[in-house]
């Protein structure tokens, strides 16, 4: 689930680095606009990725308005889906096989069997459903966070790997080890991060 729609799922970042042009409504929007979601509905392409506005999810343009909520920066990642299982695949080749010995009274060669499983699978892919996934984003600007409003490893992967090749941004993952301690003092942290792992039978072998 998102932000916006029953309980959340979310994963938290922290961005490590700086844009070299500095951190600006046209550069956001830029670089979601150069990287926004393309519709495949009326194509044969078997996937698409890429952002939309967070409160419309039809809509990949992006105005300040429609991500810029002061103090927080707001849109998604839209990926849409289409799978042909091998077995329909098959099925219908069947089909056209033997439709084209009836046709022409012997069966296809190799390379006209590959050309028609070409334009076959092209065909039902087009006809095919798509399935849409949404992973809501927000970018808490005066902390340095980025909020995903999703778990999992490939959730993560496809939400990371989009961030970057966008915004080129590096992020590092929160979980409550790192988040606890960011909270410590430099001292008690550089203490903390120096003490050595007991060994088996808790006494120090050295």
């Amino acid at each position: 689930m998102g932000f916006v729609k029953g309980g959340a799922t979310l994963t938290r970042y922290r961005i490590f680095e700086e844009p070299e042009a500095g951190l600006t409504d046209e550069f956001i929007s830029e670089r979601l606009t150069a990287n926004a979601f393309v519709d495949i509905e009326e194509t044969s392409e078997e996937s698409s990725q890429g952002w939309v506005q967070f409160f419309d999810h039809l809509e990949a343009t992006f105005p300040p308005e429609a991500f810029h909520f002061h103090p927080i920066v707001a849109f998604s990642l839209r990926l849409d889906e289409r799978k042909l299982p091998n077995k329909i695949l098959n099925r219908y080749m069947a089909i056209a096989e033997a439709r084209f010995i009836a046709e022409i009274g012997k069966k296809p060669n190799a390379a006209k069997k590959r050309d028609m499983k070409d334009a076959l699978r092209l065909d039902l892919l087009k006809r095919s459903l798509l399935d849409t996934q949404l992973f809501e984003v927000i970018w808490l600007l005066e902390n340095n966070e980025v909020w995903l409003g999703a778990t999992g490893e490939r959730n993560r992967s496809l939400f990371e790997e989009s961030w970057l090749r966008t915004f080129g941004l590096g992020l590092r993952l929160l979980v409550p080890v790192t988040v606890g301690l960011e909270v410590l003092e430099k001292p008690a942290r550089t203490r903390l991060m120096a003490l050595k792992e007991p060994s088996f039978f808790g006494a120090d072998d050295e």
